[in-house]
């Protein structure tokens, strides 16, 4: 039994670093069968940070029949209905209430899902029973009835110092002996992504039940790095087309990541602005095939982003740096998380208001700080009247007028 299925959160007690998105949840969900507008409740944030551990603790806590489905399995219309239309529509064996969750709506893209949107914006409206949904970014344009639909509450990334206290809780129940030091960085490389943290306990302290800071720099570092970097040398440090095209063929990391690595070390490696030019245009050419694959789900496309990568970067350059260069991931998927919930605020209300003056999102952001000027000069009975107009919730409004 692996230790992230063993120490899996029984209660909401035992969910770590979200206390104020669990207190709002429970409310809301004890609200559902009042509330005279149904509304699902769309729960987003990093990966590992117990969002479904959440709900199937909830379920447990609260004696309800959870019955789940993963958005990326089913995808459209077809597979949600005969999943979740049956669930919604007779009352449950036990005779327990009922929480429907559909899980990672994220998986929700390409030309296969073609009304799953819509199919889950009609469940949300006849459920007699709360329904749940997850996402790492609900914030795509493809989401925007969605979100209209739901009341959205964040998980934020685990902060390193609640993780350390986890991980040393469970190296104490499994008698693993372990540095204070390498619990800390175990918790802080793990970048608040507490399921990956554990999988790499266990992962480490292996059969001797020990863990030290060496342990975690050389077995985590190794275990996300090595391959890519070694791909990364191949590239940047040939010109031979047969050296660089078997490159990534043992690389784990998602595509997009590979892109992403690329992006960041390539104008470290190539200092000739001729060579660094010819590797960006075929990094963008791979990229617009990617596009494609997204897009319309040609997948034969990806042997050419393959050898994009691979050979197009490779025999860009006139000749390899001779230099020794110190490949670094890239920081910008935290920075684009942390912009997004810098925004996410501000969008959800944008899109409460577009939906209610007939204007874009873009127009509704434009005029926001009139709006906010307008709230803040006016008086309580105003400022009721238009939130409910506007459907806006309390933390809404003090972030409106504030």
């Amino acid at each position: 039994m692996t230790f992230n299925y063993k120490y899996k959160p029984k209660t909401t007690k035992e969910i770590v670093g979200q206390d104020k998105a669990l207190k709002e949840l429970k409310e809301k969900i004890s609200e559902y069968s009042s509330r005279k507008v149904r509304k699902a409740l769309l729960i987003y944030g990093p990966s590992g940070t117990g969002k479904t551990s959440t709900i199937h603790a909830l379920a447990n806590e609260l004696d309800l029949e959870i019955i789940e489905v993963n958005a990326s399995d089913v995808r459209n219309t077809e597979g949600l209905e005969s999943k979740v239309l049956p669930a919604i529509q007779q009352m449950s064996l036990f005779g327990k209430g009922k929480l429907i969750l559909i899980d990672e709506i994220d998986g929700l893209s390409g030309t296969e899902d073609r009304g799953g949107v819509s199919t889950i914006v009609k469940f949300i409206d006849i459920s007699p029973f709360p329904i749940i949904l997850t996402a790492n970014d609900p914030w795509e344009q493809k989401f925007n009835d969605i979100r209209k639909n739901s009341i959205m509450i964040e998980y934020k990334a685990i902060t390193a110092l609640e993780q350390a206290v986890r991980l040393k809780s469970i190296c104490e129940k499994e008698g693993i002996e372990f540095d204070e030091d390498a619990i800390s960085h175990l918790a802080r490389v793990s970048q608040g992504d507490l399921r990956a943290a554990i999988n790499d306990l266990e992962n480490i302290s292996g059969n001797n039940r020990k863990i030290t800071r060496k342990d975690v720099e050389e077995t985590s570092d190794r275990e996300r790095e090595e391959t890519i970097i070694n791909a990364l040398l191949k590239v940047f440090k040939t010109t031979s087309p047969e050296i660089a095209i078997n490159a990534y063929d043992k690389v784990e990391e998602d595509i997009d990541k590979i892109f992403l690595w690329l992006d960041e070390n390539l104008p470290k490696e190539y200092t000739k602005a001729e060579d660094l030019a010819k590797a960006y245009e075929n990094l963008s050419l791979a990229d617009v095939y990617f596009g494609r694959i997204r897009r319309w789900q040609y997948y034969r496309f990806y042997v050419y982003i393959y050898n994009l990568l691979s050979v197009g970067v490779a025999i860009s350059k006139t000749e390899k740096n001779p230099n020794f260069i110190s490949y670094k991931p890239t920081d910008r998927i935290l920075r684009i998380w942390m912009a997004n919930q810098k925004n996410a605020k501000r969008k959800a209300i944008a899109e409460k208001i577009s939906g209610k003056t007939h204007t874009s999102r873009k127009e509704a952001i434009k005029n926001m700080p009139y709006l906010r000027i307008i709230f803040k000069n006016s008086d309580k009975k105003f400022v009721e009247k238009n939130m409910e107009h506007f459907k806006l919730e309390k933390e809404e409004l003090d972030w409106l007028v504030k």
